[in-house]
């Protein structure tokens, strides 16, 4: 699009668009989304969003951030507003919002998260992106500009259609914000905190978190990589902190650290092996009881009952989860009529001893055609789908990797593996003063976690070689049951 022509279509918009007022500011601002239009965004997105992601099952944790967000909204700049608080599955570090006021915590951000206070500014910032109308004005941006949105799964926007990713809550979960508008949410988390009567210094302390962080632990995208300069923005908000206590003159401001650490007994941490694991070349599924080979090298990332499993370099992946269907023929038959899936091949086939059935497609993206390589296994009333992704040009070379994922499926047997549980949170009492590292010699952290020491002592808000005092609380990790 032309200069002027976008100059032209941006005239013709604001004379049918009109103006809205931003209910922070109080200005009037040029908005192509309606409120009604917001709200029913948010609606669908959530929707897709918990199926993506699945919820965190928990209900005296969720009631728990529920009165911390209500607290948060009635002091906000829109108090009537209808907020909806979630907890997602998910291991990654992330907090976000969309339109209509849908707030979500990951498990993986309680986890690092050191009080009441700080988990009070991390909301309090995400109600700001709401308040503040950041989502609308994104979207109306992206209109004016003619650049679309698009959507984005682990693997690419060619991966969509399968995965199941859908365009709505794609498009507004990785709708990034600039910085003024997180600017905007961090001064608003830390006035409705501040109001709400949160010490929101913790929230601070919490950006020190994210700049020691690194990598993610999960599909989310993490609050690290959505929100930039996490050591400038943990001077600011301190500082904004102590002059906003200043103003309110309130007498206290709760904290609550012991309170808000001793919620997270038991919550689990980390991907949850018995989804999904690989260990010495092999993909196990303990909850499911079947096991399949793994390729060396290739990352597996788990999330609400769906398994992804990618090469190095994106360009193979091997997407594993449930179908519908009576049994494997019809499950084949059901996806092969799927609109946008051109069949090259059917066959039906046995695999370990029970009925398979394989369907070899085309499937069309905006980036031109994938090549699909489906295998659907039926055993003890379940249907398991396994489709190899590759680019046509590259499917004869990827064709051996991957049909020997499922060709290799197979009952899982194997005790141990059988009886993995994934690792949880367990709040200690430090039994002795000394440094963060000999302390938590009495609790190991469990294998195939992830973390070392050093991780666990970023997971406490310290340094590993930090003094903490007998008695002070502790995040130490051990496996359940």
């Amino acid at each position: 699009m032309t200069h002027a022509r976008r100059a032209a279509a941006l005239a013709a918009l604001a004379l049918v668009a009109g103006c809205a007022t931003n209910p922070v500011t109080g200005e009037r601002e040029l908005m192509l989304v309606s409120q009604r239009q917001e709200d029913a965004l948010g609606r669908d997105a959530d929707r897709e969003i918990v199926a993506q992601y699945g919820l965190h099952e928990d209900p005296a944790l969720q009631r728990y951030v529920d009165e911390v967000g209500r607290r948060l909204v009635a002091v906000s700049h829109r108090p009537n507003m209808t907020f909806t608080f979630r907890i997602l599955d998910d291991p990654v570090v992330n907090a976000f919002a969309l339109p209509g006021g849908f707030v979500y915590l990951t498990r993986g951000i309680l986890a690092y998260l050191q009080s009441e206070g700080a988990m009070a500014m991390v909301l309090g910032h995400e109600v700001g992106h709401v308040t503040a109308r950041h989502g609308a004005q994104r979207l109306t941006r992206q209109q004016l500009m003619g650049l679309g949105i698009g959507i984005t799964s682990l693997l690419g926007d060619r991966f969509a259609m399968v995965t199941g990713l859908a365009a709505g809550g794609g498009q507004l979960l990785l709708l990034k914000y600039d910085r003024d508008q997180e600017r905007q949410s961090d001064q608003l988390g830390v006035s409705y905190g501040t109001r709400a009567g949160f010490d929101t210094t913790e929230g601070a302390t919490f950006f020190s978190t994210l700049q020691r962080l690194s990598g993610d632990r999960g599909a989310l995208p993490s609050w690290f990589s959505t929100h930039p300069d996490p050591g400038e923005r943990h001077d600011t908000v301190r500082a904004q902190s102590k002059k906003a206590q200043a103003e309110a003159g309130l007498a206290s401001y709760q904290d609550d650290r012991a309170g808000y650490l001793r919620r997270l007994q038991g919550l689990p941490f980390g991907p949850d092996p018995r989804q999904g694991y690989v260990e010495r070349g092999w993909l196990n599924h303990p909850a499911q009881r079947w096991r399949a080979p793994a390729p060396g090298g290739w990352s597996l990332h788990v999330q609400a009952g769906r398994l992804q499993l990618a090469a190095p370099d994106g360009a193979r992946a091997m997407l594993v989860g449930l179908a519908r269907g009576a049994d494997a023929a019809e499950a084949a038959r059901a996806f092969a009529e799927q609109e946008g899936v051109s069949v090259r091949e059917r066959s039906e086939l046995t695999i370990s001893g029970f009925p398979a059935a394989r369907v070899e497609s085309t499937i069309r993206t905006s980036e031109g055609e994938l090549a699909v390589l489906s295998t659907f296994v039926a055993r003890e009333g379940r249907v398991h789908a396994f489709h190899g992704l590759a680019y046509p040009a590259d499917v004869a070379a990827a064709r051996a990797t991957l049909l020997g994922i499922p060709d290799g499926f197979q009952a899982l047997t194997d005790p141990q593996a059988l009886a993995v549980q994934p690792a949880e949170v367990h709040v200690v009492e430090a039994p002795r003063t000394g440094t963060f590292r000999a302390v938590v010699r009495d609790w190991p952290i469990p294998e195939g976690v992830g973390l070392d020491v050093e991780g666990l002592a970023v997971m406490n808000g310290v340094g590993a070689d930090e003094t903490v005092t007998q008695g002070t609380l502790l995040k130490v990790l051990r496996r359940r049951g």
